[in-house]
């Protein structure tokens, strides 16, 4: 029996539905009702615009509906709500709802209906939904499905699967839930920080090939472009350096300890989000600007089936294939492979991109309210292995002696020799078990990396050679961390509690050798190589470097009203062990830290939330002072007020901030102990950011972002030189940042399945690193580039195509020559040059 229940239909005394069974639907006059208009429900649904989906999302009502029968449940919220829900009585029967309690949206209210039962639901038109079987949610600290919004063929909006932690947004660039900034399924409004969130389609849209292009449209967050670079992205979040994987996780955990042992494979991730502000309540070490969690793609009861086939600029060649569905009659089990192979040269000679990436994942759910995914993964990674710095002259500046530039294909490195190599083996799993109305879930990955790197670079140039010298770096490293937590929502009087109460654990082993070599010297014009590479005998570095870190955390949401008030408080316990083999030492560091954030925001009926927010870090650090104690953790304190609004006639997301964050503990010369530190040092930064995304009439996608981020020294000790470095700005963060991007898909006449998509991108200057024996701190010119993507569904005109699409997108078309600071003072990275790459996929 399908069951439609419909606000509008009840107030006529009647429901919309077909009766196949009645054991769902107790009581004869409900029996007559739902008769009395099975033929609405039959023949005459029409599937509005998806783009109006939100609508009805975003109104908000009080309600109260106690645990119950989910049947009873559900028609209760439609005679309260504004909401039509439609529905197989089977899958309903013998099912309880939970409680809710409070201010919200109606498909807020029906999400938490829905809690443990198995169940979810997609928008097939503004105002209705329906209810199914719930697949595997796509973030890890949540146990919802996908949601499949269905748009009118006539609108343009073709049927896809969408996977988000964001359970009730439709597919698109707007995401209006997050499991990212409290570990629990919310509203973006309810989170007291800023929240951006990169969609799959965004990514597919804009034809996304890394994780650099990936974050290029999101304000206050900067990858540095490196061709040819190795390891993870290099990252600054509002005016901090996310080194070290401080700030990149994976599914809530933590991607890894070591920059240099993994790296990101953009086709694996459903989605991005990016909270911005110190967020140790609920990860523990971080930094202070923020971090960026990555959201897996998961397993669907829904079969999905893609085939990729990629090619473009600089030789790359791809193939990638990501296919899901069910393993057995009743869903319980559901399965997901994810596969990717790519040959590809850069742009920088000798330096491939090449990639092995294979993910297999099953979800297990034996019972209502009970759910396991294992997951593991397989990423093979090899890259030049070419450290890239190049001088401000003969890049930036101009020669004095010749003409000409150095070439942006220029290899630091001796071809065969120097290279990247980078094999990664990890198993996790993700558990969730319903008590009632609380939840208990635990997520846990261990990783393996075996890194192969010789490394070559920077050591001295002149206008006609460039000198360069050699290291021999392999490692290996082993990591595990568990995270369990359980959440749940109690009444007190009339105010809601959501509450949430966790313990995580991670643990990092690595070992790593160094020995150099003699240095080589090419020509820039005409590079030779093939000199042989003499090795030095000693090593100069042996060392095995050990981390062990506990946290405990707490946090209550309280909401009341359109008040929601979140306050949060964490306990974390670091300890660090390094043996130096040569040195035959053995150092040790114990911190502990707490850290908490208080956040207050009010939601208006009109989709405006106004917010305040207090937040705390901290970030351990490595080194001993004079007298051989180790440095505390550097410590992250934030500010932050600004304005969400969700509008109520169209699909949209808007957030403006302010934001002040100081870090303190911050290393600076010791002013009596020559050649040592202290920590005196602390930075400071201020900024606004506005974000705004929309998708709006028919297949019209919006985004437009700025940033202004003002990043300085604030306390710093004179060196040997006499130099000091307050007020000068953190190097590679620009004081401005702006970035559009409009799309749009036909759905008519002869151009039926064309999508067009164009966007702008402005990075302002940037400064590099500060010579400490003189001062002197140069200024990399900012840049603006442009981006392009089209786009075409054969199946829209040729019925037998289905789901075959044409991709080619562009970026930096017009091969803009921009440079990016450094490691080092006076160099600075060649930018990414126009990079044109066409994909054809098929879904079916």
């Amino acid at each position: 029996m399908i069951i439609a229940l419909g606000h509008d239909v009840i107030s006529k005394g009647c429901f919309m539905g077909v009766i196949q069974k009645s054991r769902a639907v107790q009581g004869n006059s409900l029996l007559a009702l739902t008769a009395c208009a099975a033929a609405l429900a039959v023949g005459s649904i029409a599937v509005p615009n998806a783009a109006l989906a939100q609508t009805a999302s975003a109104r908000q009502f009080d309600l109260d509906i106690p645990a119950q029968d989910l049947n009873t449940a559900l028609l209760v919220l439609t005679q309260r709500a504004s909401l039509q829900i439609v529905y197989e009585a089977d899958k309903v029967a013998g099912r309880r709802s939970t409680a809710v309690k409070g201010r919200m949206a109606p498909i807020e209210a029906l999400s938490r209906l829905l809690t443990g039962s198995g169940l979810t639901f997609r928008m097939t038109g503004a105002n209705r939904v329906t209810i199914e079987q719930a697949p595997q949610a796509a973030d890890s600290a949540i146990q919802l499905g996908p949601v499949r919004v269905e748009g009118d063929s006539a609108a343009g909006g073709s049927a896809s699967l969408m996977q988000q932690s964001a359970s009730v947004s439709p597919p698109g660039y707007v995401a209006t839930r997050t499991a990212t900034g409290s570990k629990t399924d919310t509203s973006i409004l309810d989170v007291p920080q800023t929240v951006n969130v990169v969609t799959r389609d965004e990514m597919d849209d804009r034809g996304v090939t890394d994780f650099n292009a990936a974050i290029a449209y999101t304000p206050g967050i900067r990858a540095v472009d490196y061709p040819g670079g190795q390891g993870s992205p290099d990252i600054y979040i509002r005016g901090f350096r996310a080194f070290n994987l401080y700030g990149l996780y994976k599914d809530g955990l933590r991607s890894g300890f070591n920059q240099y042992d993994t790296d990101i494979e953009q086709f694996a991730y459903e989605r991005i989000d990016i909270l911005k502000g110190p967020a140790s309540i609920l990860y523990g070490q971080a930094a202070p600007g923020g971090l960026v969690n990555l959201i897996t793609k998961r397993p669907t009861e829904k079969p999905y089936h893609e085939l990729q086939l990629e090619g473009g600029r600089f030789g790359r060649k791809q193939v990638a294939a990501d296919v899901s569905g069910s393993l057995s009659g009743d869903g319980a089990l559901t399965y997901r492979l994810t596969g990717l192979y790519r040959d590809s040269g850069t742009q920088i000679d000798h330096s491939p991109d090449d990639r092995i990436y294979i993910a297999p994942a099953l979800t297990w759910k034996p019972a209502d309210g009970t759910s396991l995914t294992v997951r593991g993964n397989y990423q093979r990674t090899v890259k030049g292995g070419a450290e890239q710095s190049l001088p401000m002259v003969g890049t930036i500046f101009p020669y004095t002696t010749r003409t000409g530039r150095f070439p942006s294909s220029l290899f630091l490195g001796e071809p065969g020799i120097t290279r990247y190599e980078v094999n990664n083996y990890t198993i996790e799993y993700d558990f969730s078990q319903v008590f009632g109305e609380w939840t208990f879930r635990q997520n846990a990955r261990y990783s393996h990396a075996d890194v192969d790197y010789v490394a070559s670079g920077y050591r001295s140039f002149t206008e006609t050679t460039a000198t360069f010298g050699f290291q021999k770096r392999p490692k290996t490293t082993d990591s595990f961390l568990i995270d369990s937590n359980v959440a749940g929502t109690v009444m007190t009087g009339t105010i809601e509690h959501n509450l949430i109460v966790g313990l995580d654990y991670g643990q990092y082993d690595g070992k790593e050798s160094r020995r150099g070599a003699t240095n080589h010297v090419i020509d820039i014009a005409n590079p030779v190589y093939g000199a042989p590479v003499v090795w030095n005998v000693n090593l100069t570095t042996d060392t095995r470097s050990r981390v062990v870190q506990t946290g405990i955390y707490a946090q209550d949401q309280l909401k009341l009203g359109g008040w929601v008030l979140s306050i949060g408080g964490r306990q974390d316990w670091v300890g660090s062990k390094d043996n130096n083999y040569l040195a035959s030492t053995l150092s040790k560091a114990d911190d502990h830290a707490f850290t908490g954030r208080v956040g207050l925001i009010y939601q208006f009926e009109n989709g405006l939330a106004p917010y305040v927010s207090y937040s705390t870090s901290f970030q351990p650090s490595s080194g001993v002072d004079f007298s051989g104690n180790s440095f505390k953790p550097t410590t992250g304190r934030q500010w932050e007020g600004g304005l969400k609004y969700q509008p109520l006639g169209f699909n949209g997301l808007f957030t403006a901030s302010l934001f002040e964050i100081t870090q303190r503990n911050v290393t600076t010369t010791d002013p009596v102990n020559s050649g040592y530190s202290i920590q005196e040092g602390e930075v400071r930064s201020r900024g606004f950011e506005f974000e705004g995304k929309a998708n709006l009439l028919h297949g019209l996608n919006l985004m437009a972002a700025y940033s202004y981020t003002d990043a300085i020294v604030t306390e710093d000790n004179a060196n040997a030189s006499g130099i000091s470095k307050v007020g000068s700005r953190m190097a590679s963060v620009p004081h401005h940042q702006a970035s559009a991007w409009l799309d749009h898909a036909f759905d008519r006449g002869f151009a039926d399945g064309l999508k067009l998509g164009g966007g702008v991108r402005y990075i302002g200057s940037s400064m590099g690193v500060m010579n400490t024996t003189s001062g002197i701190q140069y200024d990399v010119p900012g840049y603006t580039l442009f981006d392009a993507a089209i786009s075409y569904d054969f199946g829209r005109q040729l019925p037998g195509a289905n789901g075959l699409t044409l991709t080619v997108s562009g970026t930096n078309l017009t091969d803009k020559r921009y440079f990016t600071p450094g490691f080092y003072y006076n160099s600075v990275f060649y930018g990414n040059r126009r990079a044109i790459n066409a994909r054809l996929s098929y879904r079916w």
